[in-house]
């Protein structure tokens, strides 16, 4: 059985499920805030005239390249999260032998 999924063996099935159901709701949480930091911030970097309905050339590459290194930001932090987690389950694994 996964380490993380330990703390809630003693848990009706019910509850299980109530559990998780808060925990999906705080990921998509967490994920439609950090989507609205990303338009908020590459937005207020790279729209800088509304001259018209269309983004220019410059503006376009601007929010390209905001948006590229903010998935490369989030997807590094995401592995760097998820190794942390394995060492921490790996040690509390071998914790519980």
């Amino acid at each position: 059985m996964d380490a993380s999924m330990m703390p809630m063996q003693g848990l009706s099935p019910q509850d299980q499920n109530k559990i998780m159901q808060k925990l999906n709701e705080l990921q998509v949480t967490e994920m439609m805030n950090t989507y609205n930091g990303m338009v908020d911030r590459c937005f207020g970097e790279c729209i800088t005239s509304f001259r018209s309905k269309n983004l220019d050339e410059q503006e376009t590459d601007c929010a390209k390249r905001c948006v590229q290194k903010s998935m490369a930001f989030q997807t590094r932090v995401g592995a760097r999260f998820a190794e942390k987690n394995a060492a921490k389950a790996e040690a509390a694994q071998k914790a519980a032998q």
